[in-house]
């Protein structure tokens, strides 16, 4: 009940700040080493949250404040449920805001109402249509994991993989190879795991960009990469050498990485989270690039066409000690002849 509470209330002093685009605060993941007052369930009891001096006005039933409250697992995706028209995230100064969804760019279709946790201490999410599981279970790994017993990966329903092929330094601009590229992409290929592969960028150039690329493509050559080879585009944990990049440049550069994948004959895909993707990134210009969208969310919110999911960092899947990302996929890559 107290968490109930506390995002009711939040909506209540929130809704009025992201309808103005001012804002609250929050934070985001690092990438290299090296992110009582109210009555249940009355239908017909409704809340005005419009403060005063704010032109638009948002009334919701009390029953559904409840429902989206006891739903959610944070309060901006619990505030996100009530604006279809407009997408809510925390800025690069770590306030919230918005901006209005671009009716102009490809849409996904998913309804999300088909999500089923099936987890059991943690969350573990399917997408089924028709009570018929359509979604792929995905994780994502680095040399953070360690070894690895991809015999017990695959047997605990592990379809997909991508793995970390490297990263170029924040600082130094140095290409690095994961230390546990090699075994890991042997052990899942030997246990019949599909294997993609991800590399994090530092690019402030289209030369390095297509560095990056080539340095992919080399890694991978001797083995079968059937899902895509993604471009990681997250925070640093200090001061990035990309931190003055415009978002034109880096759309820019993430373009020439994925034309140079392309060339190669793979699927190219790009994985940001809800900020990196609005703030960082000109997506009017990278609606042909499949996305890999990161929200740890129990509802995910982003309304343009992305093929995977990642829904959790701290996920557990037999053949891992500790966390691992889970993801889902809502196309089969590997069906497409990668």
């Amino acid at each position: 009940m107290k968490k109930l509470l506390a995002l009711a209330l939040a909506l209540l002093l929130i809704t009025g700040t992201l309808l103005t685009g001012c804002g609250l605060k929050t934070g985001d993941q690092p990438q290299e080493t090296g992110q009582e007052g109210i009555k249940p369930d009355t239908q017909q009891e409704e809340v005005n949250t419009t403060p005063e001096a704010v032109e638009e006005t948002v009334t919701v039933p009390v029953s559904k404040l409840l429902e989206y409250a006891q739903s959610s697992s944070a309060i901006w995706e619990f505030v996100q449920r009530f604006f279809s028209d407009r997408i809510i995230f925390k800025d690069r100064l770590g306030n919230y805001t918005y901006v209005y969804i671009d009716d102009d760019m490809p849409r996904s279709d998913y309804d999300f109402d088909n999500l089923v946790n099936v987890g059991t201490t943690r969350k573990e999410f399917e997408y089924q249509e028709n009570g018929v599981t359509t979604s792929i279970k995905g994780i994502d790994v680095s040399q953070y994991q360690g070894d690895i017993d991809w015999e017990k990966v695959a047997a605990d329903g592990v379809k997909f993989v991508f793995i970390r092929a490297g990263y170029r330094g924040y600082g130094t601009g140095k290409l690095v190879q994961d230390s546990c590229f090699e075994k890991n992409i042997e052990g899942a290929l030997k246990n019949g795991i599909e294997v993609g592969i991800y590399f994090v960028t530092q690019a402030i150039s289209t030369e390095e960009a297509l560095e990056e690329a080539d340095y992919v493509l080399d890694m991978i050559r001797p083995y079968r990469v059937s899902w895509p080879i993604v471009l990681d585009i997250e925070d640093a944990s200090g001061k990035a050498r990309t931190s003055d990049l415009t978002a034109e440049e880096r759309t820019t550069y993430t373009l020439a990485f994925c034309s140079r994948i392309i060339e190669a004959g793979h699927t190219p895909m790009l994985y940001c989270n809800i900020r990196w993707f609005i703030e960082e990134l000109d997506l009017t210009r990278l609606t042909k690039v499949d996305k890999w969208f990161a929200q740890y969310f129990n509802r995910p919110f982003f309304p343009y066409e992305f093929g995977v999911w990642q829904y959790s960092s701290t996920g557990r899947v037999n053949g891992i000690t500790g966390d691992v990302d889970l993801n889902i996929a809502f196309k089969d890559y590997g069906a497409e002849g990668n």
